[in-house]
C-alpha cells in the first residue's frame, strides 16, 4: 500500500456544508461528527451519513473520484444489507442549490432532483454508541449468550455467503502470501519493522500449503464479512445485532477463509482481556458450523490480524494532528504487536 497523504481539501466545502442544519431534509439540532481514515460519519438526529474521503492507496483503496465514491457507497449498502438490512437506508446525493449562493449544498430528498451533485453519502439509521460492543465489553455487559448468538449468526452467514470460482482462488496459498507481504510493507514505512515475523508467517503458508488448497476443496473460502471485530457489531438490548461495516472498497479483502473473521473477532476478545469469551466463541462456533478443521489455522490467522490491526492504528496516528489520540493509537499500535508476538510462539 503506497502511503498517500489523504486529498480532503476538495470536499472542504462538503465537510463544513453537512455541519449546518439546513442542509438536512428532517431536523437535525445537534450534529455530531465521527473521523475515520477513510470517511467521514455525520450523526444527525435518528440518522448517520458517511461520506467518503477523496483518497487513494496504492491498489487497496480508491475512492479518488465521485464516480469511485458513488460506486463504493452503493456497494456498501449492498453489502451490509445481508447482515444489517434495516440499518442500512440507501445512498444520498448532496448537490449544490441552484441560486445566487452557488456554494449552498443540500442533501437531496431525491436522486432526480435539481441541482449539481457534488457528493455522496451511505445513510444509515443511527444506533446509540454505548450499544457497541467493545463498550459493552468495558462496562461489563457482554454475556455468553451474546458471544454464542454472535457464533450463530456469523456461522448462518458463512454457510450461505457467496463462491465460486473468482472467490475460491483467494483461498491459494500465493495470496495468503501476498496480503501477509503487502502488510509487513506498510508496517515498514510505518515505522514498524517486523521482518522476523513476516518470514514465520510466510513460513507457515509454505509448510502447510497442502492444508490451505484442502480449505478451498471444503468451500470454505467465500464472500465473507472482512473486517469483523468488536467496533464493528452493535447489541441492541440483546435483541439486535448487527454486523456492519463490511469491507466495500476491495473484493480481494473479502474474498477469503471464514476462518478470517472468526479470528479477527477472537483476536479482539483476547485484546480486550476477555480470553474466556475468545474461548467460548471459537468453541461455539465450531460446533455450530462443524468446520474442526478451523483450529488447525486460527493462531496463524490470529497472529496476522493483530499485525493488521497494528498497522491500521499505526496509519491513523500518522494522519492524526491531536496528540493525545496520536498517543493513544500509537499505544494501540504497540499492543497489538505484542499480542501478535505472543502468537507467534503457537505455530
Amino acid at each position: 500500500m503506497d502511503i498517500v497523504k489523504p486529498a480532503i481539501s476538495k470536499q472542504y466545502g462538503v465537510y463544513t456544508g453537512l455541519l449546518n442544519k439546513e442542509v438536512y431534509p428532517h431536523e437535525a439540532s445537534n450534529i455530531q461528527t465521527e473521523n475515520t481514515h477513510i470517511s467521514w460519519i455525520f450523526l444527525v438526529g435518528p440518522y448517520a451519513y458517511k461520506v467518503k474521503k477523496q483518497i487513494k492507496f496504492g491498489g487497496i483503496l480508491d475512492f479518488s473520484t465521485l464516480n469511485l465514491r458513488k460506486k463504493y457507497c452503493y456497494k456498501e449498502v449492498e453489502l451490509n444489507r445481508r447482515l444489517c438490512k434495516d440499518m442500512y437506508l440507501g445512498v444520498v446525493s448532496i448537490v449544490t442549490l441552484p441560486g445566487e449562493n452557488c456554494n449552498r449544498i443540500a442533501i437531496a430528498k431525491s436522486l432526480a432532483e435539481d441541482g449539481k451533485v457534488v457528493e455522496y453519502a451511505v445513510k444509515m439509521k443511527r444506533i446509540a454508541p454505548e450499544y457497541r460492543m467493545d463498550r459493552l465489553l468495558a462496562d461489563h455487559k457482554v454475556s455468553a449468550t451474546n458471544i454464542r448468538k454472535i457464533a450463530s449468526i456469523l456461522s448462518k452467514f458463512h454457510s450461505t455467503a457467496f463462491t465460486g470460482g473468482t472467490i475460491q482462488r483467494f483461498g491459494q496459498p500465493k495470496f495468503m502470501k501476498s496480503k501477509i507481504k503487502e502488510n509487513f510493507r506498510t508496517l515498514s514505512r510505518l515505522g514498524c519493522q517486523a521482518s522476523y515475523a513476516e518470514h514465520r508467517l510466510i513460513k507457515f503458508v509454505e509448510n502447510n500449503e497442502r492444508f490451505f488448497l484442502d480449505r478451498i476443496t471444503d468451500i470454505k473460502i467465500r464472500d465473507i464479512h472482512g473486517d469483523l471485530y468488536l467496533k464493528n457489531i452493535f447489541i441492541v438490548k440483546d435483541k439486535k445485532y448487527y454486523l456492519y461495516d463490511r469491507i466495500e472498497f476491495n473484493d480481494s479483502l473479502r474474498y477469503a477463509d471464514v476462518a478470517e473473521d472468526v479470528a479477527h473477532l477472537s483476536m479482539d476478545l483476547d485484546y480486550h482481556k476477555r480470553k474466556d469469551l475468545q474461548t467460548l466463541f471459537v468453541k461455539d462456533y465450531v460446533s455450530r458450523s462443524k468446520d474442526y478443521s478451523l483450529e488447525n489455522i486460527l493462531e496463524f490467522l490470529i497472529c496476522y490480524k493483530a499485525f493488521v490491526r497494528a498497522k491500521v492504528s499505526s496509519f491513523q496516528a500518522k494522519y492524526e494532528s491531536a496528540k493525545s489520540k496520536k498517543s493513544k493509537l500509537l499505544k494501540e499500535a504497540d499492543a497489538h504487536v505484542l499480542l501478535a508476538e505472543k502468537y507467534l510462539q503457537y505455530f
